[in-house]
């Protein structure tokens, strides 16, 4: 191979690795984004719950004092029985919504692991890596993506930011949505 040929090919294999690097840096990115949103969401089902079997254990108060009472005595334990419904039902309903951020942690990890196997799919069946299309791999992951926050992500990382700038400009897309705006999916 001639000097040349030589040259072109290590610079080939050099872009390649740098390309690979980002790409790694985004899904430790997505994967980090995840973790620490998937926290939150932990933290408030925990609440929920907990607030659900405090309810719970007041309810059976209210129903000892309905068994126990006179007909003048039973007015306040019903409509306190009638409050502690309506606070279960807002609590199961705080569940449930904390229970979707399993989907979407899902969603996100399979788009990572999918994303990451895409530019070794492509270099194994390669013979030389450096002819692989990198601009049709990042394509391919990026269709990938169903969620808003995954595209930004991938930009910032085309754009050449690091991880934990990446992270810092999510949180503060994440501060400056509507509730919901980033999370659709």
């Amino acid at each position: 191979m001639r000097p040349a040929d030589q040259s072109a090919a290590a610079a080939a294999n050099v872009k390649l690795a740098v390309e690979l690097r980002r790409l790694l840096e985004l899904g430790a990115a997505q994967l980090d984004a995840a973790i620490r949103e998937s926290d939150a969401r932990v933290d408030k089902l925990a609440a929920a719950v907990t607030a659900m079997a405090s309810d719970a254990r007041e309810l059976q108060l209210q129903l000892r004092e309905l068994d126990s009472g006179s007909a003048a005595q039973v007015g306040q334990p019903r409509e306190r029985l009638r409050q502690l419904a309506a606070q279960l039902d807002a609590h199961v309903q705080a569940t449930v919504t904390s229970l979707q951020f399993y989907d979407k942690l899902i969603q996100r990890l399979t788009h990572v692991r999918d994303g990451l196997a895409i530019p070794s799919d492509c270099t194994a069946a390669e013979p030389d890596p450096a002819r692989c299309d990198w601009n049709a791999m990042l394509e391919q992951v990026r269709s990938r993506y169903s969620m808003v926050e995954e595209r930004v992500l991938f930009d910032f990382m085309m754009r050449g930011l690091s991880a934990d700038q990446m992270l810092k400009a999510l949180t503060g897309l994440r501060a400056a949505a509507t509730p919901g705006e980033l999370e659709v999916f």
